[in-house]
């Protein structure tokens, strides 16, 4: 199929780590159909990490709350958007939400073609045309997207993930780091302790055991980062830890957590949406996963280390927990974390030094 002037709409009305999943359907795309033009739909909150994506013309956001209000709200707001989508004329539309909301709403685009997956519910496989035969349980999320553009004749994808921080985001950091005194000189190690659920959490004590070992062996500065609604676990790794962090904020923006995190030689952290922002922005990673399937979501990082024990119940709702003596991410031990931190620091401060003789040479 020749994209060359065809518009194409990527709809994605989820979180921020699957929003910035959508990066590398983007990235190939652009490469292998230079000639398309692709926007995006996400939910509002998550645009930042994808909005200034090159290869992105003009990204929509779908703001939830207002269209669960009440009808007359919700059924203006809904139209306005359907109505604008309908005049940007799509000729593709491909769904990775896999709800019916988001599959009306393709519909209504008037688009000839609309992409989602073999596995999508019912009213998908009613309004939708063509679909991608990829089982999302055996493959990771971003393989299993990129299968739809299969459907339009492109093949050979990369699977790398990007993340584009905006020169305002960068200059803003700069005036942070001033401030706070952090030094360039020392690693950083971004530490994240949070998750979306508490039952992705890996003990706050362990987390702050492993900060202390990386000052006191390569004289890290710790960057302890939180969300909105995370100061408490925050506070709880500093008094286990008996250190201060060098900087601390459960206010950073997702953009300038990745500026943070792109400076960072190390990101410690959960399976949560800082993990996947890390590796977009090129920093090593250790992931450390329990009730997710880390081959169905573990960060694209260039360096990535995942600790896992792959208990039986595994990929359970994350409501209530059926082992509570024996909880999945308990069962990650300190020491195996603390030899895959040490595998990826001695990695990048090889790397570093490396790249120092190389400028001193030249």
């Amino acid at each position: 199929m020749d994209l060359t002037g065809k518009r194409i709409l990527i709809v994605k009305m989820r979180y921020i780590g699957d929003t910035l999943s959508i990066a590398p359907v983007v990235d190939n795309l652009r490469e292998k159909a230079p000639g398309a033009i692709v926007d995006v739909l996400v939910n509002k909150g998550t645009e930042p990490v994808i909005s200034h994506h090159p290869g992105i013309r003009k990204t929509w956001v779908y703001d939830y709350r207002t269209a669960k209000k009440a009808a007359p709200a919700s059924i203006g707001y809904q139209v306005k958007l359907i109505r604008k989508l309908r005049s940007r004329r799509y000729d593709v539309v491909i769904d990775y939400t896999h709800g019916d909301r988001a599959a009306l709403l393709c519909f209504l685009t008037g688009a000839p073609v609309r992409i989602t997956h073999s596995h999508a519910g019912s009213l998908s496989r009613k309004l939708m045309n063509r679909f991608a035969d990829s089982d999302p349980r055996k493959t990771h999320i971003v393989d299993h997207q990129l299968a739809s553009l299969e459907l339009l004749g492109l093949g050979g994808f990369r699977r790398t993930s990007t993340m584009v921080i905006p020169g305002e985001v960068r200059e803003r950091v700069d005036h942070m780091v001033s401030r706070s005194g952090l030094s360039g000189r020392r690693p950083w190690v971004a530490v994240h302790p949070g998750a979306g659920s508490e039952f992705r959490m890996w003990p706050p004590e362990r987390f702050a055991d492993i900060a202390r070992r990386c000052k006191e062996r390569y004289g890290a500065s710790i960057i302890l980062l939180g969300g909105p609604r995370e100061a408490g676990v925050l506070k709880r790794v500093v008094s286990a830890g008996g250190w201060t962090p060098d900087f601390c904020s459960c206010d950073l923006s997702i953009l300038e957590t990745g500026e943070f995190l792109r400076r960072s030689t190390l990101f410690l952290g959960n399976d949560s949406a800082p993990g996947h922002v890390a590796a977009a922005v090129q920093c090593p990673t250790v992931s450390l996963f329990g009730p997710t399937f880390p081959h169905m979501w573990r960060p694209l990082s260039p360096r990535g280390e995942v600790l896992f024990k792959n208990v039986p119940c595994c990929g359970c709702r994350q409501l209530v927990c059926s082992r509570p003596d024996s909880r999945c991410m308990d069962l990650i031990e300190t020491e195996e974390v603390w030899e895959a931190v040490q595998k990826l620091m001695d990695g990048a401060l090889k790397d570093r030094e490396n790249t120092q003789k190389k400028r001193q040479s030249a």
